[in-house]
């Protein structure tokens, strides 16, 4: 009987309006978000292919690092980043060391160069997987089950049901599998297309190692997420009497829950934990800089009131024995500012980590939140994926100030320089910055707690409609 039941609903559900609606809607709108999103890849993939190009060919030796460019590493733009713009846009993708000449050590400054051509996006976001399976399917989740118990209550549909001798468990679970298959089966038919029309135009997720892995999780989390809002839905129109009540309920929950909650939990969490800006760094640092340079000048200037004036005589005796103690003082006072902004820089990552796992975990009470930054994480455009650039850039950094900046030598008396010198080979190759990507097996670690938190959120939200169901009074 169950078989019966359950291939009537489906007969039902496919034959009906709202299938073929939100099979058109998402033959429209997936393929369009893909399309789009990667004519934008490969505009942003071409315009760093250049950048890094014009790079390379004007710095091939230390002494362009030193005298011309200065050093420079670019971030890559992610070929999943139809699944999610995320951070993308506004994360750093460039870091660089000043163009000038500056006294050991270098910090490279990250920054971003990228735009969009079309300035709407802004306001409204672009057409990814995150605004398709956030909003649109979210939001038909929804409709499509608001009514689904307490709509036909209503009609006098359910009480004819219910008179059969079917169980009802049997009934909740074939009507939901029916509408389930409604709402899931055209999003992977669109996505499935989708993927089809990319593969054709030479799409570079086949050369990518993991990145079919990360695509086959994200739709797999995006399953999910449908099947938290539907489950919900179910859920509602089961605690209901009456479709609009039931509707009004699910469309204040579904407000709540995407457009208000996220955004509270992120205040919050910025409220309770504030972290400094890496623009409040940069000034940090410099202060740091001038009081280490301040107190080096004055032990320097110290130290050389001590010596006998050599008059004219650089050569002599006492000028020598004051520039061997003042480059002593300066190689101090050099690791004494490098273990300063690396203490610096160590206190304000370890903050910012705590506050970013906090809003994670605020925000993880909405399925929003359990959604859309593991989507961005495997996408290769959420905060681990700026977090690996930034460690490859002071591994970089590091490389650089060891074997070309750290071995800059200024001889100085009396507080002014009298001969600069690099004991680097100016001929030598420039160190040359490698990007790596953040490892699949570091995403799947950070986005397990949403993954399951998803699948709770299913479970506990379709038991409830289960139970409401079995206790429902159709009088």
């Amino acid at each position: 009987m169950m078989r019966v039941l359950f291939f009537k609903e489906i007969r039902e559900a496919f034959a009906s309006r709202r299938f073929w609606v939100i099979l058109a809607l998402c033959l429209v709108l997936i393929p369009l978000g893909v399309e789009v999103s990667f004519k934008d890849y490969q505009t942003r993939l071409q315009n760093y292919r250049e950048a890094v190009r014009i790079y390379q060919e004007e710095t091939k030796q230390i002494q362009d690092i030193l005298y011309k460019e200065g050093a420079k590493a670019f971030s890559p733009p992610s070929p999943l980043g139809f699944l999610s713009r995320g951070l993308e846009l506004v994360l750093p993708n460039i870091a660089e060391t000043p163009s000038r000449r500056t006294d050991p050590p270098v910090g490279m400054r990250l920054g971003n160069n990228q735009g969009r051509d079309n300035l709407y996006e802004f306001f409204y976001g672009p057409l990814d997987l995150i605004f398709i399976v956030g909003v649109v399917m979210s939001f038909l989740a929804i409709i499509l089950t608001y009514g689904a118990i307490a709509g036909e209550k209503e009609q006098g549909t359910l009480r004819q049901i219910l008179s059969s001798p079917v169980p009802r468990a049997k009934i909740i679970l074939a009507k939901a599998t029916a509408s389930g298959l409604v709402l899931i089966i055209p999003f992977l038919l669109a996505l499935a297309l989708s993927l089809t029309i990319l593969e054709l135009q030479g799409s570079p997720l086949t050369a990518l190692g993991g990145a079919w892995a990360s695509l086959g999780l994200a739709v797999f989390v995006s399953v999910l997420f449908i099947g938290a809002f539907f489950n919900l839905g179910l859920l509602v129109s089961a605690l209901t009497k009456q479709a609009v009540p039931a509707l009004i309920t699910l469309l204040l929950a579904w407000v709540f829950l995407y457009g208000v909650y996220p955004r509270l939990s992120s205040a919050a969490a910025q409220v309770l934990y504030p972290v400094k800006s890496e623009a409040r760094m940069a000034l940090e640092k410099a202060q740091v800089r001038r009081n280490n340079e301040k107190e080096r000048d004055a032990e320097i200037d110290r130290m050389l009131r001590t010596l006998p004036d050599p008059g004219k005589n650089w050569e002599s005796p006492s000028v020598k024995e004051g520039m061997k103690k003042e480059d002593e003082i300066r190689k101090r006072y050099q690791a004494r500012l490098e273990e300063s902004w690396r203490t610096l820089d160590r206190d304000v990552e370890e903050r910012r980590r705590s506050r970013n796992a906090l809003t994670a975990n605020i925000a993880r009470i909405s399925p929003v939140s359990c959604f859309i930054r593991p989507l961005a994480e495997l996408s290769r455009t959420g905060w681990l994926e700026y977090e690996q650039f930034k460690a490859g850039v002071r591994q970089y950094e590091e490389v650089l100030n060891r074997e070309i900046f750290n071995k800059q030598e200024v001889r100085h008396y009396g507080l002014v320089g009298i001969g600069i010198s690099n004991s680097a080979d100016p001929n030598a190759p420039a160190p040359v910055f490698a990007y790596v990507q953040t490892p699949e097996d570091s995403i799947v670690r950070d986005i397990l707690p949403d993954v399951v938190l998803l699948v709770l959120f299913n479970l506990v939200f379709f038991a409830g409609a289960f139970v409401a169901f079995l206790g429902y009074d159709v009088r």
